[in-house]
């Protein structure tokens, strides 16, 4: 058990980490309220354009407001 353990939180680091390499090689991902496929012009999630801000990335964009508006 202790093994699976260990295991897993020397795999979290590089799992982490490449996460954040995807959000910022490409910010945007698919809409997954609109079909996949096609755009719907009422996705009020995306505004009709098919293309969301991934989760880490809007993090970062937070973290990044906070920090700038803290400093003022």
């Amino acid at each position: 058990m202790a093994s699976v353990i260990t295991l897993l939180v020397a795999c979290l680091p590089v799992v982490t980490l490449s996460y954040i390499a995807v959000c910022f090689a490409s910010p945007w991902g698919t809409c997954t309220r609109c079909r996949p496929g096609g755009k719907n012009r009422t996705c009020r999630a995306c505004n009709g354009t098919g293309k969301r801000p991934r989760l880490g990335w809007q993090l970062y964009v937070y973290a990044r407001r906070l920090r700038r508006d803290g400093n003022h």
